[in-house]
């Protein structure tokens, strides 16, 4: 099983719940206003100069689904290649 990280450009909210909702996945936790410094989008710190913010999304997968969630963020990218968007994978030992 993985971990599955997604911060995105709330501008692309709408983009990434659809990627859920086709692929089926129901369960995720997701953090509202997360601010943040990337390479590709820039500042996004919720300020005045910076007015810009994230949501962070945490969905654990089994490795086939993973697979397919990382496929569709990948071409997410490519087509919204001025927003932000990235996933981060990490393994988890236990869910209790």
């Amino acid at each position: 099983m993985k971990l599955v990280i997604i911060c995105y450009n709330v501008a692309i909210g709408e983009e990434v719940m659809e990627i859920l909702k086709e692929l089926e996945i129901k369960s995720y936790t997701r953090f509202e206003r997360a601010q943040g410094v990337g390479t590709l989008g820039g500042p996004h710190l919720g300020t005045n100069v910076w007015p810009a913010v994230n949501s962070v999304m945490m969905i654990a997968l089994e490795d086939e689904k993973k697979d397919k969630l990382i496929e569709k963020i990948k071409e997410l990218r490519k087509k919204l290649s001025k927003e932000g968007v990235k996933a981060f994978v990490l393994p988890i030992e236990e869910i209790t």
